[in-house]
């Protein structure tokens, strides 16, 4: 956490009075309350504000995530999903969404939408600036407050910082939220950057999931009694060359805030972490404390492998019940230790007797997204250090193994959602073991029958307020099945309703007013029973009927047919007569879908048979570029060619042909994927020939062209598969020219080797020619 707090720019006139409570620990009840003075020196905030390069990065997760909770109301308020419940999102510190969750509106998993603060206030310390104090006491494990600010990258994160060197803003307020993701509370935030650091914390700042963004809290350590100042530990090294003096006066204090002698004191481990380990703080002070008697000391430089050296050293108990919630809190955070990842899923124990019923408990809370989170950790540092480990390696091996062993699933929404059929492709090529690509293969049969399932959102309030029947409907409707047609992704079309004249306005009695959000448009309500939402993928916007079982993009009229009645006590015969008329809607809009999809594919042929021509063009270019000297006056030299020339020649032609031949089948099998390869080639062939020019005069011209060629297809492969159906980039980076100089050295040596032998050989048939001839 990159994090810097006092007071900015205010300095105490005089000390406020502090007493002692029964725990003999400091209160201030009796202080000044300077809240609304505090409120003076930055903007205050309702939501974290994203800078334009972030707003639209949703970096948690691609969908909201979902409990099974049910709705329970008391006294009218929604008890769903407390303190004390089971609810898989609260025990994974992910908060519930209206309308995603079957356990209703507004439960009780809602704390940062909600803003559900503790009754603090900000105070005058003595040496620290503003500080935070409890009005009441507050229980272990409450949410204080959310940590609000501007979330800006690296980049803007540095220019800041050198900008408020300059404004002479001494202490800066940041706080990590994820690689490239970072709060700064300098000038906007909440109440929560008063909050002091401590080498004793009673608070700690914990990660939550909120609606597919990642939010930071404080939350109380232990029982925080009425007047006590609220402090977590900054875990920070200092920004300037001098450490800054800690005033904590805790009794295990370092006396410095940020530095090296801070670093010596600091965990290890986070709490979630030593939580997915099944260990304690105590375990982490054993181990400093032996370390210290070899004559080891932590510092700020070996830190980070000390961390592994620690986690390695463990004797870690198997997996139980209790633990598979806080393992998979921590698996679901972004960037963890790959040793500490391999370290807990080391805790899945094959032999265990219970294994298939902890996998059953570890599917349900969010399983497979925490098990995605740690395949993304490996790939992507995988390709910041073009080189896998063999930790890593481990890492994605046992995360093959437990999913070689998953539950079976009702559904591919997850699988599809996580995208993790084609993470398990790119896993197999890097790992390429036969027995790995054999589990992987396993997988993806057991998923490729699978349905992706679309379901209506889950809401539990209606014009006529009858919630509990609504509620018990959504449940389940939201444990059925209803896929999409086969052709589409998104609602179906549906025709719309008979109009009425505007002139009657049916909807004159509603109280548009008290309506949500979602039952009205520009001020006019919907008819009975429809609601609208926005699809996930484009943001567009369509409408949905509970009662009806149906989606629609048109806005529904007000017809006869919407004339407000109640489902549940329609007569037999009308109930008859609806299930008639929506089996025929159902039958002529397959019969529509079907026509559209005709057309659709009659359009998209013409269209590739267009881009064909277009590729075929571009194919062209590309011989050209990697042949150019095909015509060249020393290509056509007299005397025979040498026996190496003709054996390359042989080589590229069985090759080239092969790879022809692999065309024409990706052609059959589709112009899409041809489209792809011929833009990967094109983009390889833009550099790969320069690299082996300085090969040129060892080899010749025509084996050079030879190399280029087979390269080029070499690479396509390797990226098609990689990036299956995905767009080349514009430009190679610099990564990728690295990976690819490495690729093409490794090549040409071999090739040299090769060429080097055969050259010999041939020179040593054509010296015993020569003898003979000479002694005939």
């Amino acid at each position: 956490m990159v994090r810097n707090v006092h007071m900015v720019g205010i300095k105490p006139a005089t000390a406020e009075s502090s007493a002692v409570s029964e725990n003999n620990v400091p209160v201030f009840s009796e202080s000044l309350d300077r809240t609304e003075e505090a409120l003076e020196t930055f903007q205050l905030v309702k939501h974290n504000e994203y800078i334009d390069r972030l707003k639209g990065v949703y970096s948690a997760a691609n969908e909201v995530m979902t409990c099974d909770c049910t709705e329970r109301r008391v006294a009218g308020v929604n008890v769903a999903c407390g303190a004390d419940s089971d609810c898989i999102n609260r025990l994974t510190n992910v908060e519930c969404v209206d309308g995603e969750c079957s356990c209703g509106a507004r439960c009780q998993n809602q704390r940062f939408q909600r803003n559900q603060m503790a009754d603090i206030s900000i105070f005058l310390t003595e040496h620290k600036g503003y500080g935070m104090r409890a009005n009441c006491d507050i229980p272990a494990n409450t949410f204080i407050i959310e940590y609000k600010g501007e979330v800006i990258d690296e980049q803007a994160y540095k220019i800041r910082k050198e900008a408020y060197a300059k404004e002479g803003i001494k202490h800066f307020y940041f706080m990590m939220i994820q690689d490239g993701q970072i709060i700064d509370a300098t000038k906007k935030g909440s109440l929560g950057r008063f909050c002091n650091h401590s080498c004793d914390p009673n608070a700690y700042v914990e990660k939550w999931v909120v609606n597919k963004r990642y939010r930071m809290g404080i939350f109380a350590k232990r029982k925080i009694p009425k007047g006590e100042e609220i402090t977590f530990d900054y875990n920070v090294d200092r920004y300037g060359a001098e450490p800054q003096k800690c005033y904590c006066g805790a009794k295990n204090c370092v006396g410095y805030l940020g530095g090296k002698t801070q670093t010596e004191v600091l965990r290890l481990l986070t709490y979630a972490a030593r939580d997915a380990l099944g260990i304690s703080a105590a375990d982490e002070n054993r181990w400093i404390k032996f370390q210290k008697k070899q004559g080891i000391t932590i510092s700020e430089e070996n830190v980070a492998s000390k961390v592994n050296d620690f986690v390695n050293s463990l004797e870690l108990n198997p997996l139980e019940m209790n633990d598979v919630a806080k393992v998979s809190s921590f698996l679901l955070l972004p960037n963890n230790n790959p040793t500490i990842i391999d370290r807990v899923l080391e805790r899945f124990d094959p032999n265990d007797p219970g294994y298939s019923e902890l996998l059953h408990r570890f599917n349900r809370f969010h399983g497979l997204r925490a098990l995605t989170s740690c395949i993304q950790t490996i790939l992507d540092g995988n390709h910041v250090k073009h080189e896998m480990n063999a930790r890593e390696k481990d890492v994605l091996k046992k995360v093959i193994t437990i999913l070689s062993n998953w539950p079976k699933l009702a559904s591919k929404n997850t699988v599809k959602s996580c995208d993790l059929e084609s993470l398990l492709r790119i896993m197999s090529q890097e790992l390429d073991d036969n027995k790995i690509n054999i589990l992987v293969d396993d997988i993806l049969d057991g998923w490729k029958d699978l349905r992706v399932v679309y379901r209506i959102p889950k809401r539990t309030t209606s014009m006529n307020g009858d919630a509990t029947f609504l509620a018990q409907l959504d449940y389940r409707r939201s444990r059925s099945t209803q896929p999409l047609p086969a052709n589409t992704s998104t609602p179906p079309h549906n025709e719309p309703k008979e109009i009425i004249p505007h002139s009657q306005k049916p909807w004159a009695d509603v109280d548009v007013e008290s309506l949500p959000d979602s039952r009205k448009i520009d001020g006019i309500p919907l008819p009975p029973g429809w609601n609208w939402t926005t699809d996930a993928k484009t943001g567009a916007r369509y409408y949905y009927n509970r009662r009806e079982n149906i989606t629609q993009w048109e806005p529904p009229s007000w017809g006869i047919e919407n004339v407000a009645k109640n489902p549940v006590k329609q007569p037999r015969k009308e109930m008859r007569e609806e299930d008639i008329n929506r089996e025929k809607r159902e039958k002529r809009r397959t019969m529509d879908e079907q026509f559209a999809l005709r057309e659709l594919q009659k359009k998209r042929r013409q269209e590739q048979k267009k881009a064909v021509k277009v590729e075929e063009q571009k194919l062209k270019k590309l011989s050209s570029i990697i042949a150019e000297a095909s015509s060249s006056s020393e290509i056509k030299k007299a005397g025979s060619r040498s026996a190496s020339k003709v054996h390359f020649q042989e080589y590229e032609s069985h090759h080239h042909k092969h790879h022809f031949d692999s065309d024409r089948s990706q052609v059959r099998d589709g112009d899409l994927h041809k489209k792809y390869k011929r833009e990967w080639m094109l983009l390889f062939a833009s550099v790969v020939p320069n690299m082996l020019k300085k090969y040129e005069d060892h080899i010749g011209r025509e084996n050079l062209k030879n190399c280029a060629r087979e390269i080029t297809h070499v690479l396509t492969n390797k990226e098609l598969g990689r990036h299956k159906n995905q767009d080349p980039p514009a430009k190679i980076s610099k990564d990728r020219k690295k990976k690819i100089w490495a690729f093409v050295s490794n090549y040409m040596d071999k090739f040299i080797m090769k060429f080097d032998s055969k050259k010999r050989e041939h020179s040593s048939s054509h010296v015993g020619t020569s003898q003979k001839r000479q002694k005939v």
